[in-house]
């Protein structure tokens, strides 16, 4: 079933918990989301799904809050936060995508993963993990498919 609103809270060790579903939609006179959503929903929302008033939930848009959480995961930092660095501030996915295209990609991991990384295995196991996270936070049109990145990290 696609979600639309995964976030990293909604992840409580390997179980995800899915019973807001939707609530907060009966909360509002219009049956719109904007009212009730705040920075983290709004970080792990597909940018295909930004423009409409009611988004269908759908497995690529899944896919790109799976990235997100995953990029969370790594850096340490929310989803909803500005991060500001040398060109301002920027969301969480802008400021990896920047990062990594400056060559810097491992500036990004949070230090608190630094003694995990410790031997060339683990660094490498990190930073594919990075890829798989960047390539689910593609446009739509070029996001693989759940299966396709359930195989890639387990193949990790």
């Amino acid at each position: 079933m696609a979600r639309q609103q995964l976030k990293f809270p909604r992840v409580n060790g390997i179980h995800a918990r899915v019973a807001d579903y939707c609530l907060h939609r009966l909360m509002t006179q219009s049956g719109t989301i904007e009212p009730i959503l705040d920075a983290e929903v709004l970080g792990c929302r597909a940018p295909e799904l930004a423009a409409s008033k009611k988004p269908l939930p759908s497995f690529k848009s899944d896919v790109y809050a799976f990235g997100v959480i995953l990029l969370e995961l790594l850096t340490g930092k929310c989803a909803g936060d500005v991060v500001y660095g040398e060109d301002g501030g920027v969301d969480l996915t802008d400021w990896v995508r920047l990062r990594v295209a400056e060559g810097h990609g491992s500036d990004c991991f949070d230090a608190a993963l630094m003694p995990e990384m410790g031997t060339p295995a683990a660094e490498k196991g990190t930073k594919e993990v990075l890829g798989i996270a960047l390539r689910c936070i593609r446009s739509v049109s070029e996001r693989p498919g759940i299966k396709t990145i359930y195989e890639d990290l387990s193949s990790i």
